[in-house]
C-alpha cells in the first residue's frame, strides 16, 4: 500500500487524469475521410535513407516489447529503403487486412505512433507505395492518435507521439495536427530536454531515440528553437558514447540505439551535472561516472538503482561495464538487472538504493549529488535507505595505469557492506587491491547488452562488516 501511495504522490496531475480517462479514451476509434492522399515529405529523405533507421534484429514475440515492435511498421521502411516496392506493397496490404481498428497492443498509441512515422518515411522514399488504402489507414490512426495522446505516462512516449502528428499533419497538409504535435513537443521540450542538453529519463540510449525523433520533426517542421535542444542533445549523446560508438548503458538501454550524426567527442572532462554524468577521456582511459537522480519521481519507468556506478575502458577495450536490459517483463530477471547489486557501486544491509516493483515502478528515488569533478578527480554522494550516506571519490592517473575508488559510509551503528566491480565478459588483466579491508571474492552476474540477449561474466565482491562512518575501496591496476 506504501508503495501505490507513494505512485499517487509522485504521478503529475496530467498523468492522473489522462489514467482515469484511459478507459474510455483507448475505446475510441474515430472516423473520417483523409482531406487528400499522404503525400511524401523530401526534406526527411536523406534522414530516412541514412543509417539512424537501419533495421535491428526482431525481438522476442513472446514478450510485450516484442509484440510491440512487430507493429511498429519497421519492415515497410526495411523494404523501402532496400527499393522494394512489391514488398513494401505486400505489408501494408497484410497489415491492413490483419488488423482493423480494435483495442490492445496493435492499435495501441505508442506503436501506432511508431508505425505512422514510419509508414509515411516509407512512402518518402517509395513515392509509388501512396494509395488510397494507405491515405486512409493513415488518417484513422492519426485520429485514434489524437484522442490517445499519452500523457498517462509522459516521457520518451509523448515525444513518439507528437513525432507521429508532425508528420502526419505534414503528409496530408493537415495544419491541425501539425499544430497539436508542436503543442506537445513546446509544452514537453523545456522539462524533458535538461540545460546540458541530457534526456530527463537518464538513459543515453533513449536519449538517442528521442533525438532522433526530433531530428524528423525538425526535417518535417523547423523551429529554432527545436534546432536548439537538438544540439544541446547532440552535445551529450556524443560525450555518453563509449569508444566503441554505442551508447553507455546506464539506465534502460540496448546497444541497438539509432546511429546518429554526433559531434567529435571531446578529450578530458565532460561534465553533466543536471542529468548527472561524469565522462572522462583521458589517453588511453575511457570512464563514466553517475552521479545524479535516477529518473524523475513522476517518471521511474526506466530507472536502475545504479548511483555511483562507473564504467571503466582500457585501450579501446572494456574493463568495467553495466548490466544492461535484459527484459522488460516483470519477474526475477527485470528486477535483477534493475537492481543494486548488478552494478559497480555499493549496497548496504541487502537493499537497493530504492525500492524496485514491478517492471517499471519504484519507491521512492534517492538524493544523488555531484559534489565537484576536477583534473583527475571525481566525487558524488547518494542518501541510502536507513539514513546512510555513501560518498564516492573517483581518481584516476593514466600513465601509471590505476583507478582509485575511495568510498565513505556516514552514518551510525553496524552494518553489512557489499562493493562490487562488475567487469566484462573478457575484461582486459587488472589487478584488484583492497582499500580498507574486507573479504574479496567473485560471484557469476550478468551483462545484457541487447534485450533477450545475455552473457555470462563475474563480479568482484567486497563484503564487510563496518561500524559507520567508515571508509573502503578499491585500487585498479590495468596491465592490458
Amino acid at each position: 500500500m506504501t508503495l501505490y501511495l507513494h505512485a499517487l504522490r509522485a504521478a503529475r496531475l496530467r498523468q492522473l487524469r489522462a489514467r482515469a480517462l484511459r478507459p474510455l479514451s483507448r475505446r475510441r476509434f474515430p472516423r473520417g475521410e483523409p482531406p487528400g492522399e499522404a503525400s511524401p515529405i523530401p526534406a526527411a529523405r536523406e534522414l530516412w535513407a541514412s543509417p539512424a533507421f537501419a533495421a535491428s534484429s526482431p525481438l522476442d514475440a513472446s514478450t510485450r516489447l516484442g509484440r510491440f515492435h512487430r507493429q511498429y511498421g519497421d519492415d515497410v521502411l526495411a523494404a523501402a529503403r532496400a527499393g522494394d516496392l512489391a514488398e513494401a506493397r505486400r505489408l501494408v496490404a497484410t497489415w491492413i487486412e490483419a488488423h482493423p481498428p480494435h483495442q490492445g497492443d496493435v492499435w495501441h498509441p505508442y506503436p501506432l505512433s511508431t508505425r505512422v512515422g514510419n509508414w509515411i518515411a516509407a512512402s518518402t522514399l517509395l513515392p509509388e507505395l501512396a494509395s488510397p488504402e494507405l491515405s486512409s489507414s493513415l488518417w484513422r490512426q492519426l485520429a485514434r492518435l489524437r484522442v490517445n495522446i499519452e500523457d498517462d505516462v509522459l516521457g520518451n512516449h509523448v515525444i513518439r507521439n507528437a513525432r507521429a502528428l508532425v508528420l502526419g499533419g505534414t503528409s496530408f497538409g493537415a495544419a491541425d495536427l501539425t499544430r497539436r504535435g508542436i503543442e506537445l513537443l513546446r509544452r514537453e521540450l523545456p522539462e524533458q530536454v535538461l540545460a546540458d542538453g541530457g534526456h530527463y529519463e537518464r538513459s543515453p540510449s533513449y536519449h538517442l531515440v528521442v533525438l532522433r525523433d526530433l531530428l524528423e520533426i525538425q526535417a518535417a517542421s523547423p523551429h529554432s528553437w527545436l534546432a536548439d535542444a537538438i544540439e544541446r542533445m547532440r552535445v551529450f549523446g556524443a560525450a555518453l558514447t563509449r569508444p566503441d560508438g554505442a551508447p553507455a548503458l546506464f539506465n534502460d538501454g540496448t546497444v541497438d540505439a539509432p546511429e546518429l550524426e554526433l559531434p567529435e567527442t571531446v578529450e578530458g572532462l565532460s561534465v553533466f551535472d543536471e542529468s548527472g554524468f561524469v565522462v572522462v577521456r583521458d589517453g588511453p582511459l575511457w570512464l563514466a561516472f553517475r552521479c545524479g537522480p535516477p529518473a524523475p519521481d513522476f517518471l521511474p519507468a526506466h530507472a536502475h538503482a545504479d548511483a555511483l556506478s562507473f564504467h571503466l575502458w582500457w585501450h579501446g577495450s572494456p574493463v568495467l561495464v553495466d548490466a544492461g536490459t535484459f527484459t522488460y517483463e516483470a519477474g526475477s530477471d527485470r528486477d535483477w538487472f534493475r537492481s543494486t547489486r548488478a552494478h559497480s557501486t555499493i549496497r548496504v544491509d541487502g537493499r537497493d538504493q530504492f525500492r524496485l516493483w514491478g517492471a517499471f515502478r519504484s519507491g521512492r528515488l534517492p538524493k544523488v549529488s555531484l559534489r565537484y569533478a576536477r583534473e583527475r578527480a571525481v566525487e558524488a554522494s547518494v542518501v541510502l535507505p536507513g539514513r546512510i550516506r555513501h560518498v564516492r571519490r573517483i581518481e584516476w592517473d593514466p600513465e601509471a595505469g590505476e583507478v582509485f575508488v575511495h568510498d565513505r559510509l556516514e552514518g551510525k551503528g553496524r552494518h553489512r557492506v557489499e562493493s562490487r566491480l562488475l567487469w566484462a565478459p573478457q575484461p582486459t588483466d587488472v589487478e584488484v587491491e583492497l582499500l580498507g579491508g574486507g573479504e574479496l571474492s567473485t560471484e557469476e552476474a550478468w551483462v545484457s547488452e541487447r534485450f533477450g540477449e545475455r552473457a555470462p561474466t563475474t563480479a568482484s565482491l567486497a563484503l564487510s562488516e563496518l561500524e559507520l562512518p567508515a571508509s573502503v575501496g578499491f585500487r585498479l591496476r590495468l596491465l592490458g
